[in-house]
């Protein structure tokens, strides 16, 4: 069969499903109440599809030339005329029929204005998420009527209609809205209940989902949700993350977008990161995230990120690892500065409380020039201990060799490219107390380029990076530094 009707099991972790309706979606997990879909998106589709709910649709015409049959007709024209509150209750009598007949106009109706109307009215249908009960009814008497065959007959599903078949065709229309319409419903339909969409499908129609993964597309809001929806549903994750969904996203999550996408994008690497197998390729996503949460101002972004944090400190199989880049990208100090607010939602302190007590704790355990080289693979550097303390370069200048010299050329780099004048200064600092406590340096300096780019920074319009730039140079051609720095004083 295309469509098992095995349902999947959510897991019965405690965040996860505590956390749920906080976070965007109202589930129904492991005896959990959820009676609506909750998207928490007001965008291009959620905006369109009030206007063409408002429009009115003449049926007759179609009933008279015969586009929809009149079974159809007599439900649709009843159904259309009511209030959303009046068909929600008319769907408790008359359910089955009225999804039964959405689906035939799904199919039967090409005019594009029509059938964008039509799929409101479905996706409506689907607002109560209970609703989608529906369409597994039709599905069980799909399979039911394919297990009754008899003997001599071509098929006893001749005449039967997929409850989801058609929203995954009507993906290759050329009309936006319905596609994305489309794309919405089919998520609600195999994602909900019990109906899970067969492998072949699945791939395909994830690999349309992350086609449509574009700053430039206007409905990435929808495709997002859909994407929300479905890794709900623990055998959908794997297909995400094999694809190259996770790519799209972190060059997505790398450019200025709204804080609603981003917490959208973030909300689906959350749900992979409670699976460790999927950790390694989430660690890509710290460095964009905590640039993301140093400037956060919305309180289900920064709730979205340190959940994800705080699972990947948690489940990574190295969570060191995962430390290390946190602590790279500054994470440390935003949930410094996090941990001293005051937050409505109780959930967030104490993502932040625990979040930072791993990498405080993690700190503590990593040597002082880890602590160094951390810092210096983040990409800012700023006017600390580790770089003004004498006693840090007597114990850990010649370190700087290690790897080939990974630092020094780590610094070239940074002298090269930043633009931030702290690194700048600091970086020919660092330089400078490189050769002073390891004379023998100066060769490498020359060697790797880092002189010349302390050069350049001669010409610098910060006067502190000047300074800096200029005091290094003088520790590069002075032998005899502490007797300059008597001198100088």
């Amino acid at each position: 069969a295309v469509v098992s009707t095995q349902s999947g099991h959510y897991g019965r972790d405690t965040n996860y499903i505590l956390r749920m309706t906080s976070l965007g979606i109202s589930p129904d997990m492991d005896g959990m109440d959820g009676t609506e879909f909750v998207i928490g998106v007001t965008d291009t589709l959620t905006v369109r599809a009030g206007q063409i709910r408002a429009e009115a649709i003449m049926w007759q015409p179609l009933l008279r030339s015969a586009v929809i049959k009149e079974h159809d007709y007599n439900v649709i024209a009843v159904y259309d005329t009511m209030t959303k509150e009046q068909q929600m209750d008319r769907l408790k009598v008359d359910g089955l029929k009225i999804v039964k007949t959405l689906i035939n106009l799904t199919i039967s109706i090409c005019n594009e204005k029509i059938l964008q109307h039509v799929l409101v009215l479905v996706n409506d249908v689907l607002s109560d998420k209970e609703n989608v009960k529906f369409f597994e009814e039709i599905e069980a008497e799909n399979n039911s009527s394919a297990q009754h065959v008899e003997p001599g007959q071509a098929g006893g599903s001749k005449g039967t209609v997929s409850s989801w078949e058609p929203f995954l065709d009507l993906l290759n229309r050329p009309d936006e809205f319905i596609v994305n319409q489309s794309s919405l419903i089919l998520s609600k339909v195999i994602s909900t209940g019990s109906l899970r969409l067969d492998a072949k499908n699945l791939e395909w129609f994830i690999n349309w989902q992350v086609s449509q993964l574009l700053q430039s597309n206007t409905y990435l809001h929808t495709i997002l949700a859909s994407q929300q929806l479905m890794l709900r549903v623990p055998e959908y994750r794997a297909p995400f993350y094999h694809s190259t969904c996770l790519d799209k996203m972190l060059n997505l999550l790398s450019t200025r977008i709204s804080f609603q996408l981003q917490y959208q994008m973030v909300f689906c690497l959350w749900m992979l990161s409670f699976r460790s197998t999927y950790c390694s390729k989430l660690l890509n996503f710290i460095k964009p995230t905590a640039e993301i949460l140093r400037q956060a101002v919305k309180e289900k972004v920064i709730r979205i990120i340190m959940q994800l944090y705080r699972n990947l400190l948690t489940n990574h199989p190295a969570p060191r690892k995962a430390a290390e880049l946190m602590i790279q990208g500054k994470v440390q100090v935003a949930v410094g500065q996090l941990v001293e607010k005051n937050w409505k939602d109780e959930d967030i302190k104490e993502d932040v409380e625990h979040v930072k007590n791993i990498l405080d704790d993690m700190l503590q355990d990593m040597s002082t020039f880890d602590s160094y080289l951390a810092e210096v693979k983040s990409g800012k550097l700023e006017w600390s201990p580790l770089h003004t303390n004498p006693a840090f370069w007597r114990e850990n200048a010649q370190k700087l060799n290690q790897n080939d010299h990974e630092v020094l050329r780590m610094i070239r780099i940074l002298l090269k490219d930043e633009q931030d004048p702290t690194t700048l200064a600091v970086c020919a600092h660092d330089v400078g107390e490189y050769v002073r406590h390891y004379p023998v340096g100066k060769y490498n300096v020359e060697k790797l380029g880092l002189k010349e780019r302390v050069v350049c920074l001669l010409e610098n319009d910060d006067p502190k990076v000047k300074s800096a730039a200029l005091l290094a140079l003088q520790k590069l051609m002075l032998n005899n530094w502490e007797f300059m720095a008597k001198t100088n004083a």
